[in-house]
């Protein structure tokens, strides 16, 4: 068994590995801190709440509003709490450095997004529902956490020089790079972790979701879901090529190495 000391230093080392310039030290810190919240919200989806109690705890998340907490129980309201809480201060953090305003609705969204793809997971676990691949990478790629870590990193690592439309346009202009980034998040961790996952009755995998649908054999859905990466790299090398002095791109493609 690993011990916790082991986890913490690998979050560190991931935190610090997505932006490693002395500048970006608040930074760190801040992911972390995120990291962290992923890791123990994925845990209550996955393994201790009820349906009925995560769709409350979905519905609080949505609405932002620790008032709708109070039917959770004790251990739920505090996890809340420290989301909101933890959240809230980092969105403070960013505005105070860079002079910005409303960054606290982009980052509370992209939790809530994160936790609805969560919530739809147990769903499909609940009821033995097995998507399609379209279907299953379509909420797959947000429930990854790549999106919750990716906005993060933005908004932490782009400096008040950066004209304020360019900020508010830049998840517009850069959803297919996004998406790719978090394509191969979700489907790199789903080849890692498959067999464990299925031997614990885990909710489906990409590989799964393939064999079910084309009827084919793990191998070939491998094959399939290693293409796709190779694809989504692809891509994103040449977006890193058409755009190469984007700064704040650096730290988004370290993200899929930092999470293999």
């Amino acid at each position: 068994m690993t011990d916790i000391s082991d986890i913490i230093d690998i979050l560190d080392l991931g935190a610090v590995g997505l932006n490693f310039q002395p500048d970006y030290t608040s930074f760190s810190i801040r992911l972390t801190k995120v990291i962290y919240l992923i890791l123990i919200i994925d845990d209550v989806y996955d393994l201790y709440a009820s349906l009925e109690v995560l769709k409350l705890f979905t519905n609080a998340v949505d609405r932002w509003d620790v008032g709708e907490t109070g039917q959770l129980p004790d251990c739920m309201k505090i996890c809340f709490q420290v989301l909101y809480n933890t959240t809230c201060e980092i969105a403070h953090e960013i505005e105070e450095e860079n002079g910005w305003n409303l960054v606290l609705p982009h980052l509370s969204k992209v939790w809530a997004d994160f936790c609805k793809a969560l919530l739809l997971e147990a769903e499909w676990y609940s009821s033995g529902y097995i998507p399609s691949l379209e279907e299953y990478l379509s909420n797959g790629c947000i429930s990854s956490s790549a999106s919750v870590l990716l906005v993060h990193t933005f908004f932490s690592t782009t400096h008040r020089d950066q004209p304020t439309e360019e900020i508010a346009d830049f998840w517009h202009k850069n959803e297919d790079f996004v998406n790719n980034i978090s394509l191969i998040v979700r489907l790199t961790n789903d080849l890692a972790t498959y067999q464990a996952e299925q031997e614990r009755g885990d909710a489906p995998s990409a590989i799964l979701c393939y064999m079910r649908e084309m009827n084919v054999s793990e191998d070939i859905a491998e094959t399939k879901i290693i293409g796709m990466i190779d694809k989504a790299w692809k891509k994103i090398n040449g977006k890193c090529l058409r755009t190469p002095q984007v700064p704040f791109l650096s730290p988004f493609i370290n993200l899929p190495q930092i999470l293999r």
